[in-house]
């Protein structure tokens, strides 16, 4: 059996019809926003695009029905950009939702994989 194998799993929010609205990118996001300050400076750290970026975003607030980002533009000390008390929710959810299913799931992994190394020495 191939000692190197590992479990990849992600989670996302989708509507009952399969529309998937909020996943692991867009929760990144959120966190790189929450860090920086700034959408900009989170767009560049993730590599995105600004504009599909913010576009996404809305359209994400849309079919949550509430805001994730506040934004404030230009100003003396230039715009910035921070999460709404929903958005920190957002965040903190996917953080503890990894935190605490992560192990369960790895531990399931390693079960099945150890089942697996048993069969094949009774073979």
């Amino acid at each position: 059996m191939n000692d190197d194998l590992q479990l990849k799993f992600k989670f996302w929010i989708e509507k009952s019809n399969g529309e998937s609205i909020l996943g692991e990118g867009k929760w990144m996001l959120l966190k790189a926003i929450k860090e920086t300050g700034s959408l900009q400076a989170a767009v560049n750290q993730l590599g995105y695009t600004y504009r599909q970026t913010w576009e996404n975003l809305k359209k994400i607030e849309s079919k949550l029905g509430f805001p994730l980002i506040e934004k404030t533009r230009g100003g003396e000390k230039g715009g910035h950009t921070i999460l709404t008390a929903e958005g920190e929710k957002m965040v903190y959810f996917f953080d503890h939702l990894y935190e605490r299913a992560s192990p369960e799931i790895n531990k399931l992994f390693e079960d099945m994989i150890s089942s697996l190394q048993q069969l094949k020495q009774h073979e």
